[in-house]
């Protein structure tokens, strides 16, 4: 039996990121030059689902650009705790990689702030009721 899902995502940008976003069958690109609030409903049979949001199309020697995620909720529930579960994989610019005495991170948990071309992915569970129970550590959960 399939279960539904409807997922929120706020994201705001500095300058005019690109942003491409993709959960289960559904992937949308944009160009954000506004706060932008996408909703995505979608009914699946799996446990798992994987939410990514890829900040591309950055010019390596642009400062300016950057995707802020505001928040991400389910069924209109939004708490800081469900985007900082996400992990962010940055893609950072070989000049300025090879320059760091210390080697910036292959990955970054709890990261909402995208300003380097990557993808933040959000591993979550499906009943999503449960996996933002256990998130939110709010206690047993009898089954």
């Amino acid at each position: 039996m399939a279960t539904n899902v409807k997922l929120s995502v706020v994201l705001r940008p500095i300058g005019e990121p690109r942003v491409e976003i993709r959960v289960h069958d559904h992937k949308q690109r944009n160009c954000l030059r506004e706060p932008t609030t996408v909703d995505i409903d979608f009914d699946t049979d799996s446990s798992q689902a994987i939410l990514e949001i890829e900040h591309l199309c950055k010019d390596d020697l642009d400062p300016t650009t950057a995707i802020v995620i505001d928040s991400i909720g389910f069924f209109g529930i939004h708490d800081p705790k469900i985007a900082w579960a996400g992990i962010y994989y940055p893609e950072y610019p070989e000049q300025w990689a090879s320059q760091q005495p210390i080697k910036p991170p292959a990955e970054i948990l709890g990261q909402t702030y995208l300003g380097w071309n990557g993808i933040y992915r959000l591993e979550f569970g499906i009943p999503v009721f449960t996996w933002m129970h256990q998130i939110q550590n709010l206690g047993w959960i009898y089954q």
